[in-house]
């Protein structure tokens, strides 16, 4: 880029650096192993560079958009939610993993197939590196190490939340609105133990949380008021999803 622009300043040469550590953070961030492709970008990309009225490189941009959103809670059987979970588990220190009470090898409905297969095989050791390529990517790009591990705080708060419904092995695939058959008023029990950790990673009151996932509030005709009624466990599921 500092090359066609004409300059080589150290201007120019920190923009060219920053962009090319972006693609890192991209890829962990929006790729997928599929069954064609174990780096499938699941996201559109679009590259912005700006120049000066000398024809001097002095900024650039990264816009990114249509992220497939729903593969974060579902995914088909040999296919992966992004890879930034896996390089998480695999990157980050045993004391970290403590800390934040995950474990390496821990079957987390997160990251199970919609038909209930445990995560893919074969991806520990590449995980491993991209994710040390991750952090240092996200460095270079200008985040410190509090805001680096507050990011993946939150990631790993996700992890957990996906396994706040006691019982539950697998994810609801069913869409909703799909007509099956609802639950009626059936209770939907969560871990506490879960909850309590997925709320303080996630930087959330537990029960503020909780309340939130299986109440939903509903309108008083003829008034400017509402009420909490429970959700059934298939609009708590819905709710845990869109969350």
């Amino acid at each position: 880029l500092a090359y066609a622009s004409g300059t080589t300043s150290a201007h120019a040469g920190s923009i060219q650096a920053r962009v090319l550590r972006a693609q890192p953070i991209l890829e962990s961030m929006g790729n997928a192993a599929t069954m064609r492709n174990s780096n499938s970008s699941r996201f559109g990309k679009y590259n912005r560079i700006f120049f000066d009225e000398a024809g001097a490189l002095v900024d650039a941009g990264i816009t990114t958009y249509l992220l497939e959103s729903s593969r974060v809670v579902v995914h088909s059987e040999r296919e992966r939610t992004y890879h930034c979970f896996y390089e998480m588990l695999r990157g980050l220190t045993d004391e970290t993993l403590e800390k934040w009470g995950l474990e390496r090898d821990k079957r987390y409905r997160l990251l199970t197939s919609s038909s209930g297969e445990a995560m893919v095989s074969g991806f520990e050791s590449r995980d491993a590196a991209n994710f040390a390529r991750m952090c240092d990517a996200l460095k270079g790009i200008g985040m410190d190490s509090e805001e680096v591990d507050n990011m993946f705080s939150i990631l790993a708060g996700l992890i957990h939340l996906g396994d706040v419904e006691k019982g539950a092995t697998t994810p609801d695939v069913s869409p909703q609105g799909s007509g099956e058959e609802d639950d009626g008023d059936a209770p939907v029990e969560l871990s506490e133990e879960v909850l309590e950790r997925a709320a303080m990673l996630l930087g959330m009151e537990a029960s503020e949380l909780g309340s939130r996932l299986t109440k939903k509030k509903v309108a008083v005709r003829g008034r400017k008021s509402f009420h909490e009624v429970a959700r059934s466990t298939t609009n708590f599921r819905h709710a845990l999803q869109s969350f």
